[in-house]
């Protein structure tokens, strides 16, 4: 709940960082916006990607495989 006050102040009483909490009252306004998070979706993209290779590489193969067996086949 939002009490209007700013961070800062609220940080000093508190004894925190006000950087550190600024910086999660972005992120979470952020996700409350509907963003992903730029860490998530860049460990998203490498994940996606890292199977698109996988599945790459095993298409490859099925396709020398057909190839294969269609030769042995005629």
């Amino acid at each position: 709940m939002a009490s209007g006050r700013p961070i800062t102040e609220c940080c000093r009483e508190l004894g925190l960082n006000s950087k550190t909490v600024n910086d999660w009252v972005l992120k979470r306004r952020r996700e409350l916006g509907g963003e992903v998070p730029a860490g998530d979706s860049d460990a998203e993209l490498r994940r996606l990607k890292k199977r698109v290779r996988e599945l790459e590489m095993e298409n490859e193969f099925l396709k020398k495989a057909a190839a294969f067996f269609a030769r042995t086949q005629g």
